[in-house]
């Protein structure tokens, strides 16, 4: 009796060993770089405690505009993505429509593809100057006007072409809840007399409304860290202008600008949270076997089909077309002529010793970014799914905090936590590793939560097992509980792998010479560096290796990336 009450108590305080480290790192990668950032925004260069950072800089017309720019467009970017994102998840999930396969490949690329290649397409097609679309409509319609008549450089561009990444952030969160509703009340209320579209608007979408709030919740935080769209759009919002801060040295701007992003953000990763914890008040899932009614569209059968195909279209066949075509140009502006063509671009970059660095930075980055995020966020699910330690939420919130964060303002964090004392001796500022710290922190979520989905899926009596043979919690995790998650774990690693190795918003921040990614070495590239053709050469390396690791990912697990999580 006394042993047992001896190996309880060493359960206990081992448990409680874990989640006080694991809870110490992850609010050394979170809570530290944002309290840096606000003290930095709250104070005098003396130290003094102030609001005066904000009234001077919010006083600013320029910072104005760019608050309001952004405002709009996280704004736009919701509520149009929670219209189409929800059609398409009902119509994917619940209705005959065509093209549901191509539909989910969208999203899936969408969700894994940095949005700048998408941007970089449609420039490519829509520039003022030279775009191709530009340039047919002026033969077609024997226009003189040297610029447009399409103008993509505008806010509203931002919100087209931010829309397929915010389409997709609702769809995740909205088809899940579709395909694992219980359709007994759409039966009782077809049986009641109502047609197949009122069972929709009263039946099926009302229950699925805390999915559809989460999602568009979730999408408006997103959107309001957007950085690559607006920069290659030289559009002005505030994460632009956090980057401009660094490129002028008024780093007192940057915190202020990176606070205000961070709180906005923030909160909307709180409502987010919120609603998904009251969605379970209005759970439909039942114990019992079922397979969701597949709805009859009849002529409608025709607009969902038609909406399926153009956000296919729009989102990932078009845009990475193009891409992949003007690769092989040696001028864009010299169009489809046989003599434009040629493999010089690719040659190029094969000899180029700026993207050979780059490419092995984003490799080596990927590589232990993966490694790090999956070994913390299993961990940290586990404490999460199976420790009943006080505090658990606690963690699951601190864990989900960097999806609000943009990659301009945790960078800005961990330039004043990293270039202040005592951590100012580690050196770190301008090296790999300041990346690495920032990738970690922007992956953690997504890193946890493919290990909660492996974790959760795995019963729990083998474990139970394990400790009443007299097993350690840590020995059963090593012999019992990784071994049957592995695959899902390997899924986690090879996904999170994916996102890091084409980030953006924080290496444009960080990086140094010798530091580049590919990312930044494709926005030199597209600055002048190599021209628009070498830029989209290097783009369709990116986003073909990207492609080709998902599709690895899922022929690892046998499921889509869409109905894994």
């Amino acid at each position: 009796m006394k042993e047992r009450k001896l190996r309880k108590r060493i359960r206990f305080q081992a448990s409680n060993l874990l989640f006080a480290l694991v809870c110490l790192i992850i609010m050394l990668l979170v809570l530290v770089p944002i309290g840096y950032m606000a003290y930095e925004s709250l104070t005098t260069k003396d130290g003094t405690f102030t609001f005066a950072n904000f009234i001077k800089y919010f006083g600013r017309r320029d910072i104005l505009e760019a608050l309001r720019n952004s405002i709009v467009v996280a704004a736009g970017i919701g509520v149009f993505a929670s219209l189409i994102g929800v059609a398409l998840a009902f119509g994917v999930s619940r209705t005959d429509m065509r093209f549901k396969t191509l539909v989910k490949s969208t999203i899936t690329i969408t969700i894994m593809t940095p949005p700048f290649l998408l941007t970089m397409a449609y420039i490519i097609l829509a520039g003022p100057n030279q775009g191709l679309v530009n340039r047919l409509l002026k033969s077609v319609f024997h226009l003189t006007t040297n610029y447009g008549p399409i103008n993509i450089y505008s806010v509203w561009a931002i919100v087209v072409l931010g829309l397929p990444q915010g389409i997709a952030t609702i769809f995740m969160m909205v088809f899940p809840a579709l395909e694992n509703m219980d359709p007994y009340l759409e039966e009782a209320a077809r049986m009641s007399g109502a047609n197949a579209a009122r069972t929709a608007f009263r039946v099926t979408i009302p229950l699925v409304r805390p999915a559809i709030l989460s999602g568009l919740i979730l999408s408006f935080g997103q959107s309001l860290a957007l950085y690559g769209v607006p920069r290659m759009l030289n559009i002005n919002v505030l994460t632009t202008k956090i980057r401009e801060s660094i490129t002028v040295m008024d780093l007192k701007m940057g915190a202020v600008l990176s606070t205000s992003v961070t709180v906005l953000s923030l909160f909307a990763v709180f409502l987010y949270r919120r609603s998904v914890r009251s969605s379970k008040k209005y759970s439909t899932i039942s114990a019992k076997g079922f397979r969701p009614n597949i709805m009859r569209l009849g002529k409608a059968k025709i607009l969902f089909s038609a909406l399926g195909l153009v956000y296919a279209l729009f989102g990932f066949l078009v845009p990475y077309t193009t891409l992949a075509v003007a690769s092989f140009m040696k001028n864009v502006g010299n169009g489809f002529q046989a003599s434009n063509f040629t493999l010089s671009n690719y040659t190029m970059l094969l000899h180029s010793a700026v993207a050979k660095t780059a490419l092995k930075n984003s490799f080596f980055l990927g590589i232990i970014t993966a490694t790090a995020v999956v070994l913390l966020g299993l961990l940290a699910a586990y404490i999460i799914v199976r420790l009943k330690v006080r505090g658990r939420g606690t963690l699951e919130y601190l864990c989900n905090m960097p999806s609000g964060i943009s990659g301009t303002a945790l960078a800005m964090g961990l330039i004043f936590m990293y270039l202040s004392a005592p951590l100012n001796q580690m050196r770190l500022y301008g090296t790999i590793w300041m990346l690495f710290i920032a990738y970690a922190t922007r992956m953690l979520p997504s890193g946890v939560r493919y290990c909660q989905s492996a974790l959760i899926q795995i019963h729990t009596e083998l474990e139970e097992a394990s400790r009443i043979s007299g097993a350690a919690w840590g020995k059963t995790l090593r012999r019992i509980t990784v071994p049957l998650a592995k695959t899902g774990i390997a899924y986690a690693w090879i996904l999170t792998f994916v996102m890091a190795f084409p980030e953006l918003s924080s290496s444009v921040m960080l990086r140094n010479a010798g530091t580049d990614v590919v990312a930044t070495a494709i926005l030199d590239l597209w600055d002048g560096a190599g021209g628009l053709t070498q830029a989209a050469a290097f783009g369709t390396v990116v986003f073909l290796f990207v492609t080709a690791l998902v599709v690895a990912a899922q022929k690892l697990v046998g499921r889509s990336m869409i109905d894994k999580l």
